[in-house]
């Protein structure tokens, strides 16, 4: 190590004029980069330094080491101990970005040198001649005019209102207004200074020159989230959380939604079918589009198909065929990959494949959205992924082909599951949260005509009953293998926006909306065996297909697949399985050994297991209208397939040039696959901001609506010097409990993991996410009296 880190730094001395150079060399004047340290690298270290073809690991860190040595300007996204990874990017903030900052510096350091000289803080009649002063006079102006009708609290929103009519100030937000706002946007919101950087200094010197808080409150940047409230610069309602995810190539638009630069002509990432003429026609029997009557994309949908043999089945898989007619590589396989799949976040729905996205009517005809033309129908293209079952569950030949669906219908799996007598899951807990007024009127009719079972012919009906036996044969084979039996059902959050005012009220009066109405409670299932089981086997034989013909494609599998799986299997066999055979959900420390056991799962070129599902190999494959993976392997496919027809035969890698034949294809896809995880990583973190939404209705119905529960059940899981770290019985929400909210009940050394409290509720903070609690009696351990 020591050898290591000399080689570093002789590394970094040697270079050392372009390496701190980086700020200037590396950023554009007005965009954000994304940089590897590879690529880093390139720019900045002599080719000569280069071994094998690459820069060793000592001349990459002294790269790191000079970066890191900047307040500002670099920030990595995807951080790893690998410093090789296609996706461990480094945001480089434009020349612009930091300028900014350093703008702003510039101001606070005169406002600071102006209170040192006149022995006082500005007062309003010095603050004309000071760059800082026109935003501390409007701001201040804006944040009084605010608090006339919204109360400021300190849990990082404003307190609810019912809907206000606000002063317009109408105050200036260009040059050093602007400036000022972006920074503290940046602080509040971006997390794009360190822990210890001197700018958490002057965001707190901002809040202070307004002289709008209280000696008491904590000038941090919850306090400048709440002020970008105030002067109206977000909406009182905003979620943090869609400001901490920078998605590279696409910027949050405030009030809601994603944006990312639209494909200027869709025709141009359009391509004649490539199955023309070699789709199956499934005319035979009902094809079943199982999915509720909310859902608006349906791209996936069943059928089966009996044999001449008693007691074999083939069991089809249909998936909405938009790869058939889309290019690899074009603008709008750029377009979709920015956001890889459908961020599910409640009030902030962002689609990979928006609604209206190809829809035309300024031509001579009117074309259809993308969504509308290949969401499955009767007649619709699609991919079909087909397994042989037999009433055991055994997968005895499988395959995958071009179709298009005869006679489809929609039914929801509530009606599946009751129809096939399926076992109801385990009631979910009935408590709820809701704050708000509840919109009126009823829920939206479904986009299309819904089937009750009880309408359906004999011949679908016993279809659909033989499809649940094969469904539960096929997971019971799932589960002798370790697949997760059971997953308990979480918080879901309904959100619901009241309509905004018709008008404004002249220029000197702006309407501000009531707040959202907001209901957290435990999502039911609604689900049912056949789809939750097909779709997995679907992605069974996507991934056996093509491993079959050598085919690269995003198979999922688990990060340590090759090292001692068994011990995986044998810790969930002894420690959780038997607590979800109960009803007992297994803990965080639990579910976290297991995830360590796995290694988690990634995406690889290369097939390998999947312990949770029970697999030796998968993919993600029936949703390629919502999901980005799925895409790339119907693209993958499609070409195989085509090289097949041309041929006769199947692809074979030890005749066939693989790479003349698929899109994708080596060190490029593997590149595709890192950065493809990583986009994966920041939806989900992004979709995550449901707790946002949960912590709001929280303090609303603790402070103001008196609706939140008077006691919770505080169980204790980690143990600090000062403090406890436990979960809620309030839809599992973590809380901290420190000393001095013990309250004497008990000493902390005397507290063990899996002690009960019961508590009250301290403070909830929306924006840090913090939940405090104060104990008001001891319970001990969960089998004492």
């Amino acid at each position: 190590m020591t050898n290591f880190r000399l080689k570093s730094e002789s590394t970094y001395q040697a270079n050392l004029e372009k390496l701190d150079a980086a700020r200037h060399r590396l950023p554009d004047e007005h965009q954000a980069r994304h940089m590897t340290l590879t690529q880093i690298a390139e720019e900045l270290l002599p080719e000569s330094l280069r071994k094998d073809g690459s820069f060793p690991a000592y001349a990459l860190y002294a790269v790191h080491t000079a970066l890191s040595r900047n307040e500002m300007g670099f920030r990595p996204l995807n951080p790893s101990s690998d410093c090789r990874r296609p996706d461990n990017l480094i945001e480089i903030f434009s020349k612009n970005d930091t300028a900014v900052v350093e703008k702003v510096a510039l101001m606070l350091r005169e406002y600071s040198d102006r209170s040192v000289t006149k022995l006082r803080p500005p007062h309003p009649s010095d603050l004309a001649d000071i760059g800082l002063g026109q935003f501390l006079q409007q701001a201040r102006k804006a944040v009084l005019a605010s608090r006339e009708k919204r109360q400021w609290t300190s849990h990082g929103i404003l307190r609810p209102s019912p809907g206000v009519s606000l002063k317009n100030n109408a105050w200036t937000r260009t040059g050093p207004n602007k400036e000022i706002i972006d920074f503290l946007e940046w602080w509040a919101s971006h997390d794009v200074f360190e822990p210890g950087s001197r700018f958490h200094n002057y965001g707190a010197l901002i809040l202070r020159a307004l002289h709008v808080y209280d000696v008491s409150v904590c000038l941090d940047q919850s306090t400048a989230w709440t002020l970008l409230q105030e002067i109206g610069v977000i909406a009182p309602w905003e979620l943090p959380s869609r400001y901490k995810v920078r998605f590279p190539g696409v910027t949050i638009q405030k009030g809601g939604g994603l944006k990312r630069p639209t494909p200027g002509d869709i025709e141009e990432s359009r391509r004649q079918d490539i199955a023309s003429g070699a789709r199956r026609e499934h005319a035979e029997g009902t094809i079943f589009c199982i999915d509720a009557p909310s859902t608006v994309i349906i791209d996936d949908g069943v059928s089966l198909e009996r044999t001449n043999k008693p007691g074999e089945f083939w069991i089809h898989v249909h998936a909405a065929d938009p790869a058939s007619s889309i290019e690899p590589n074009s603008g709008l396989y750029n377009f979709m990959s920015l956001i890889p799949e459908n961020i599910y976040l409640p009030g902030h729905f962002q689609a990979m494949l928006p609604a209206e996205l190809g829809e035309d009517d300024t031509k001579d005809f009117e074309s259809q959205s993308l969504i509308k033309q290949f969401s499955l129908k009767s007649g619709s293209p699609a991919l079909t992924f087909s397994a042989k079952v037999n009433e055991a569950g055994d997968v005895l030949d499988f395959k995958v082909e071009p179709s298009r669906l005869g006679s489809v219908v929609y039914i929801d799996p509530k009606e599946v599951a009751e129809f096939c007598n399926e076992p109801a899951p385990p009631p979910v807990p009935a408590r709820s949260l809701t704050v708000g007024k509840a919109p009126k009127g009823r829920a939206a009719a479904p986009n299309r005509p819904m089937i009750a079972a009880r309408d359906l012919d004999r011949s679908s009906k016993e279809d659909l009953r033989v499809m649940y036996r094969l469904a539960e044969a096929i997971r019971g084979k799932r589960l002798q293998k370790g697949a997760w039996p059971y997953f308990f059902p979480g918080p879901s959050v309904s959100v619901s926006f009241p309509e905004s005012p018709e008008s404004i009220e002249g220029r000197t009066r702006l309407a501000v909306p009531e707040d959202p109405f907001i209901k957290v409670s435990y999502e039911t299932s609604t689900a049912c065996s056949i789809v939750s089981n097909f779709m997995v086997l679907a992605g069974e034989i996507a991934a056996r297909w093509c491993s079959s013909r050598s085919i690269p494609i995003p198979y999922r599998r688990d990060i340590r697949h090759a090292q001692a799986p068994e011990r995986a299997r044998d810790y969930a066999a002894r420690e959780i399985y038997p607590l979800i055979a109960r009803g007992v959900e297994p803990s965080f420390s639990q579910r976290q050994e297991l995830s360590r056991l796995t290694g988690g799962i990634e995406l690889s070129s290369r097939p390998g297991p999947y312990f949770l599902l029970g697999l030796d190999m998968y993919a993600k494959a029936t949703s390629p209208l919502r999901r980005f993976s799925d895409l790339l392997v119907h693209w993958q496919v499609h070409a195989a397939l085509r090289h097949e027809r041309e041929t006769g035969r199947a692809v074979d890698p030890a005749a066939d040039d693989l790479r003349s034949i698929l899109p994708f294809f080596g060190p490029d896809l593997d590149d595709t696959l890192a950065l493809l995880q990583m986009r994966e990583k920041m939806a989900r973190t992004m979709s995550r901001g449901v707790m946002d939404w949960i912590l709001m209705a929280l303090v609303r119905a603790w402070r103001f609506e008196g609706s939140a529960p008077k006691s919770l059940r505080f169980t204790v899981s980690s143990h600090f010097r000062q403090a406890l770290l436990g979960r809620t019985d309030l839809f599992g929400l973590n809380a901290i409990m420190d000393v001095e909210r013990l309250g004497g009940l008990a000493l902390l050394k005397d507290v063990r993991v899996g002690d009960q409290f019961q508590v009250e509720l301290a403070d909830v903070n929306v924006h840090s996410r913090q939940i405090l609690v104060k104990a008001l009696k001891y319970l001990g351990a969960p089998n004492k009296s």
